[in-house]
């Protein structure tokens, strides 16, 4: 059973990130959305090798989400989201964390870590927001948050811890809390 603060990170992660046209249902369209918002970020042009890699990769995550969804007999609206997560978080559901969560953060660095120096910058993590489109007025405080060395970048264990807070904690005070950048201080 998800924590009312679980269900409320979950609920805005599927609302403000993942479905982009708003209309309550993930659907390919949302994931190719976020492909060409990096594909502009990263100024790959249509037609190109790099641009139809980036396409790909957005179409293989909602196979992975698409699957699942007809697995559990329905399309992927939030209700249906937020019991994919409660699965996932519950007892068993650490291969599909594995599966769903893991590998997506280690796409989501590679994304973001744009100079290749295997960390990301503040810069690169606000460019993250305006390709998900977050408002962008968190990205600073998010990434203070993150950044728990304070190095003045964020490394992939830090962005993994704070995903895992973010997933699994219940602590309104978690770090993690602010990965999408929308929590305030609680």
């Amino acid at each position: 059973m998800l924590s009312e603060l679980q269900h409320d990170k979950i609920a805005h992660y599927f609302r403000v990130v993942l479905d982009q046209d708003r209309n309550g249902i993930l659907q390919e369209q949302d994931f190719r959305a976020i492909s060409e918002s990096l594909c502009i970020l990263w100024r790959f042009k249509p037609d190109t090798d790099d641009y139809e890699r980036v396409i790909a990769e957005g179409r293989r995550n909602w196979e992975l989400f698409r699957e699942h969804f007809e697995k559990m007999g329905g399309e992927a609206t939030e209700f249906q989201f937020l019991k994919f997560y409660e699965t996932m978080l519950g007892p068993g559901g650490e291969e599909l964390y594995e599966k769903f969560v893991t590998r997506t953060v280690g796409t989501i660095f590679d994304s973001f870590d744009l100079n290749g120096d295997g960390v990301i910058s503040i810069n690169e993590y606000s460019d993250m927001f305006m390709c998900y489109h977050i408002p962008i007025r968190y990205s600073a405080k998010a990434f203070v948050k993150l950044d728990r060395n304070g190095d003045d970048h964020i490394t992939k264990q830090e962005l993994m811890e704070a995903v895992d807070e973010f997933f699994k904690s219940s602590d309104p005070k978690s770090p993690g809390n602010w990965l999408f950048g929308f929590w305030g201080d609680r």
